[in-house]
């Protein structure tokens, strides 16, 4: 099988291209892993090393490390077993205020060769700030003429916000 490049132009470009395609699918590893908000030290969040296709005893000689964009101290990787876990309490509230999707960023890097892994960790939600209703009871009068699919608006609920929410 013969190959022909063409011209020095064209062999650059096709050589770029690869070289681009190359580092994309290597810097564009994504794992995704979740732990539920006010998960205690020592929770297991998941086998990060293996995940990533890394042998537990390349992580030290090759300077396995964890940057966050958000707080590097909420979860760390054990370099022994290669197992990312909480290191302090995770608060959502603090962490992400009312936002319905929240997650802590996590870059891998690896050297020898350099490789950056993407990880992301979704934080649950518990339901450590439950509702609360104005009143603890309503009476509703209904006459019996109304139709079986008739709406009755009620007063919403209220959320307790506490001091960490607002920071």
């Amino acid at each position: 099988m013969e190959f022909f490049w063409g011209s020095g132009q064209e062999s650059r470009r096709l050589l770029l291209s690869f070289l681009l395609l190359a580092i994309w699918e290597g810097g564009n590893s994504q794992l995704h892993y979740s732990v539920p908000e006010e998960a205690k030290h020592g929770t297991f969040v998941g086998r990060i090393a293996q995940d990533l296709g890394l042998e537990l005893a390349e992580l030290v000689p090759r300077l396995f490390r964890v940057a966050s964009k958000d707080r590097g101290d909420l979860l760390e990787v054990n370099l022994q077993n290669g197992i990312l876990f909480v290191n302090s309490r995770i608060d959502r509230e603090a962490l992400c205020g009312r936002s319905a999707e929240c997650s802590i960023h996590l870059e891998v890097i690896v050297d020898r060769p350099l490789q950056v892994f993407h990880v992301e960790v979704e934080v649950r939600d518990i339901n450590d700030n439950p509702p609360t209703f104005p009143v603890t009871q309503k009476n509703l009068f209904i006459a019996e003429s109304r139709p079986l699919d008739t709406w009755f608006p009620l007063e919403g609920a209220q959320m307790q916000i506490s001091e960490s929410m607002l920071c």
